[in-house]
């Protein structure tokens, strides 16, 4: 039976919850992510940003202050004013399906942070490495 360890991407890019969204524009245009745990001093998860909550934030910046204010706001903006603490865990050893079904159940949120039990932060499993797994599959 495979779990989620057997996919998930171990020691995922973070962000603090004092970064700013500068850094993760930054981080998601570098490294090709669309989702970016955040960690306390500890690694402790306590939220995720995503490419959806970002958007949604320089959209609203776009929209109060106008674009040519775009960047000075995204650097003022911290992570923990906007990112989402609505989190999908699961630990490395659920089994695949679970996690699957887990990622499809919760609407919107195309990610599962991976964490131990004292929600220390491991890995992702997206849902890209779900169609990875399925293209692996297929005949």
């Amino acid at each position: 039976m495979k779990l989620v360890s057997d996919i998930m991407t171990p020691d995922p890019i973070t962000l603090t919850p004092d970064s700013n969204l500068q850094d993760a524009e930054k981080l998601m245009a570098e490294r090709q992510v669309r989702h970016i745990p955040v960690i306390d001093p500890d690694n402790r998860l306590c939220g995720v940003v995503t490419q959806r909550e970002f958007l949604a934030e320089a959209f609203r910046i776009t929209d109060k202050f106008g674009a040519h204010n775009l960047g000075m706001y995204l650097a003022k903006t911290r992570i923990g004013d906007c990112m989402s603490t609505e989190i999908n865990r699961v630990q490395p050893d659920t089994p695949l399906r679970e996690a699957g079904e887990k990622l499809r159940s919760f609407k919107k949120r195309g990610c599962l942070l991976v964490t131990d039990d004292d929600e220390h932060l491991l890995g992702i499993v997206t849902s890209q490495d779900f169609v990875a797994l399925a293209l692996e599959l297929l005949p």
